[in-house]
């Protein structure tokens, strides 16, 4: 299952995208994302490991991730895989025309009897998922332009 998301932005792309590629700041407008630790850290981000717990009514599971590629302020991608599912997600910023051009495109893969259940309620779940997706992008585009959350009282 494919999905592809983009929002413009009066921010920086450096601002941005230190939205995105920071876990810490993600979940703050991810709103499935509970938690992020880093397993292994690499000095230029490509083949980092980490674990996220995903959190969706009251249930929680866990993936785990690389990340595929990184461009600083412009590029992020990972693969996650979970009991459920195997998602890999690209995260690309760009600026146009004075303002900063977010896309992510994902594709999901499900994994054992989630695939039959897909195939039963896929039309319900793709929603729900674009709801998610355009929640989470404006809350992000709200945190980029009106600066209404000091990250400094994140630490």
């Amino acid at each position: 299952m494919k999905f592809t998301c983009t929002v413009d932005i009066n921010s920086t792309p450096e601002k941005v995208f230190s939205w995105v590629d920071n876990p810490e700041r993600a979940k703050v407008w991810m709103t499935s994302v509970s938690e992020t630790e880093y397993v292994h850290r690499t000095p230029e981000l490509i083949g980092t490991t980490f674990r996220e717990t995903v959190e969706e009514n009251g249930r929680g599971t866990e993936l785990h991730g690389v990340v595929t590629d990184y461009q600083p302020d412009r590029l992020i991608a990972f693969h996650l895989s979970g009991e459920y599912n195997v998602v890999d997600v690209e995260y690309r910023v760009a600026e146009i025309g004075g303002r900063t051009r977010l896309t992510m495109d994902s594709n999901i893969r499900f994994r054992s009897f989630t695939k039959v259940i897909i195939l039963i309620a896929g039309p319900l779940f793709k929603r729900r998922i674009r709801s998610q997706l355009q929640g989470e992008f404006a809350r992000l585009k709200e945190l980029c332009e009106e600066g209404t959350l000091d990250w400094e009282t994140l630490d």
